[in-house]
Parts: structure tokens; C-alpha cells; sequence
């Protein structure tokens, strides 16, 4: 819930400026402040993105937590990404839906190794009654499409499968055989020989689409501050059950091959959901009150350029 702000009594303000362009800016929330108020004597645009509530570096079997680091507007802190591998992953959970991530670098520690970003959303995660089927895959099944056991006659959907060993499924009605085939339209999970209770917490992740790398320079990503955007996807929401147990909405990313030896991530802003920004008019003054556990930043947009006054208030 937002942060209580009536009858508690100013007790600090920090002011800073955001210069505004025909592309849109973004900016962390500053910690530990509860109001905030802009001006600015040209209209501009103005979005409050969701809260990026989780980072968490996956390096073989361990999560390493990150958060703070990157929310905290700090220049001395930062989410290291130093020679990352296609082995490591960095996980981000928000509070909401978003349609992309801006990375603020450090001006020295960055990527300058030919690379891309393997980018992917959550699009389901276990709980309760789903399965895991045993067996041999004959092929890639369709996420969603109904599977049937060829003797019990029971039915499942599709959640996902490795192409080779197991199924998973889940809104089962009946009960699959041992021995049966658990069968899509065109591929199917031959010969079952285990069904068990999928692990609660499992996320199951699949790539993001029209993504565009705004940290690119010269094909080498994280290389220059920027926006890596996509469509908004249909993610999930849910606790990964290794790497955190609050309820988020997750994303995660991967190079395509090793990056640089030192990469400092300084900042990681979540973008908002869509650019209908809304609308502050010219020559007035906004004093909001921020919603500190559903939101952590701004997104701004200029229809030319122009200059923001920001005061932060803490109370």
C-alpha cells in the first residue's frame, strides 16, 4: 500500500532537475522519499512505472541478491555482470507488467565484446495439481493445447516440455497411466514411466518478442546507456521458489556470448506498461504522493524539450 503522508510532517527536500526530449527519460524513484513535486513551464508527459522488486543473479546453482544495488541511485554501488557466460542469468521481478528495463552504466565498466541479450518473460509458473510426465517426446508440443492419455483417457494442458524426457501439465482431469502415451495434436510424451507432483514455484519462461536494444553500440550490448524494450508480454505472476518468495511478475536475460570483464550495471529502471503517458500542463505545479510499494519510477516525454523541476519530499 502507499505510504501514509497526511498529518506527518515535512522533514526533508532534495531537488534535481530532468532535461526532457522528444525521447523519453527515465528516473528512479529517489529512496527514502514519500512525496514528490514537478514543474515544469512547458507541458510534458508523465508515466509511473511498476517497482522492480527483485535482481538476482543465477551463476550455475546459487542466486546472488542485487536489489539494492540496483534501485538505490547510488554511483558507488552496482549489479555486477563481469564476464558473464551463457551459464549465468540475471532474473528481475516487478511489481507489474512492463515492456522493457533502462540501464543506466558506469561511464568506464562496460560491455565492449560483440554480444546480444537472450531475453525472456514468465509465462507460467507450478502450484498445485500440475504434473510431470515421465517419457520419451517425440517433439515440441504447443504450449496450451490439450494433451489425452491414449489408455486412461485423462486430460491435461500443456505447460512445457525439454524435447526429450518430460511433460508438464496441468488443469488434469482423470488420472494418466503408467506405460500410456500422453498425446498432443501432432507430438506427444510416448510410454510414461513416472508421474510426479511438479515442484510449486517452477517458472516456466519463453522469449520476449520485437525486442529492441537501446544499450547496442556497434553490436556489443550493454555498451551504452539505453532502453531494452519489447511488447508487452503475458507474464506471469508468482514466487520463484530458488530465487525469491515474493509474489512478482519476472523477467530474465542471458548474453549470447561472454561479455566484458568488468560491467557495472549502476541502475535498473523498470519501463512502463505503455507510452500513453499522461498529460501535465504548462506552468502548474504536481505534488503526488507515491505509491513506494507498487512503484518505483518515472517515465517523462516532451513533445519538444524542456526542463523539469523535481522536488523530492520526505516526511
Amino acid at each position: 500500500m502507499a505510504t501514509p503522508v497526511f498529518g506527518s510532517p515535512i522533514k526533508k527536500f532534495f531537488g534535481e532537475q530532468a532535461s526532457l526530449t522528444t525521447t523519453a527519460s527515465h528516473l528512479l524513484f529517489k529512496p527514502g522519499y514519500h512525496e514528490v513535486k514537478l514543474y515544469s513551464s512547458s507541458q510534458f508527459r508523465i508515466g509511473i512505472a511498476p517497482r522492480l522488486a527483485s535482481v538476482k543473479l543465477f551463476a550455475g546453482s546459487t542466486y546472488t541478491d542485487y536489489t539494492s544495488q540496483a534501485i538505490d541511485r547510488d554511483d558507488t554501488t552496482h549489479v555486477p555482470l563481469d564476464a558473464m557466460t551463457t551459464a549465468k542469468k540475471l532474473y528481475l521481478g516487478t511489481t507489474d507488467p512492463v515492456r522493457g528495463f533502462y540501464f543506466n552504466l558506469d561511464g568506464t565498466n562496460k560491455n565492449a565484446n560483440a554480444a546480444t541479450l537472450d531475453w525472456e518473460y514468465m509465462y507460467d509458473i507450478s502450484g498445485p495439481r500440475y504434473f510431470t510426465l515421465t517419457g520419451t517426446v517425440s517433439g515440441a508440443l504447443t504450449v496450451g493445447e490439450t494433451i489425452t492419455g491414449s489408455v486412461s483417457g485423462a486430460t491435461g494442458v500443456a505447460v512445457y516440455d525439454d524435447g526429450s524426457t518430460y511433460l508438464v501439465v496441468k488443469t488434469v482431469t482423470g488420472q494418466f497411466a503408467l506405460g500410456e502415451n500422453a498425446a498432443g495434436a501432432s507430438q506427444a510424451c510416448n510410454t510414461l514411466t513416472a508421474i510426479a507432483d511438479t515442484q510449486p514455484g517452477t517458472g516456466y519462461f519463453t522469449d520476449v518478442a520485437s525486442d529492441s536494444d537501446g544499450t547496442d553500440s556497434g553490436g556489443a550490448t550493454l555498451a551504452v546507456d539505453g532502453l531494452y524494450s519489447f511488447t508487452l508480454p503475458a507474464v506471469a505472476r508468482g514466487a520463484l521458489a530458488a530465487a525469491s518468495g515474493s509474489q512478482l511478475y519476472w523477467y530474465r536475460f542471458t548474453p549470447s556470448t561472454t561479455l566484458s570483464a568488468t560491467v557495472d550495471l549502476i541502475d535498473i529502471i523498470p519501463a512502463c506498461d505503455t507510452v500513453n503517458y499522461g498529460y501535465m500542463e504548462a506552468g502548474m505545479e504536481y505534488q503526488p504522493a507515491l505509491n513506494l510499494a507498487q512503484c518505483g519510477a518515472f517515465e517523462f516525454d516532451h513533445a519538444s524539450t524542456g526542463t523539469v523541476d523535481i522536488t523530492w519530499i520526505q516526511h
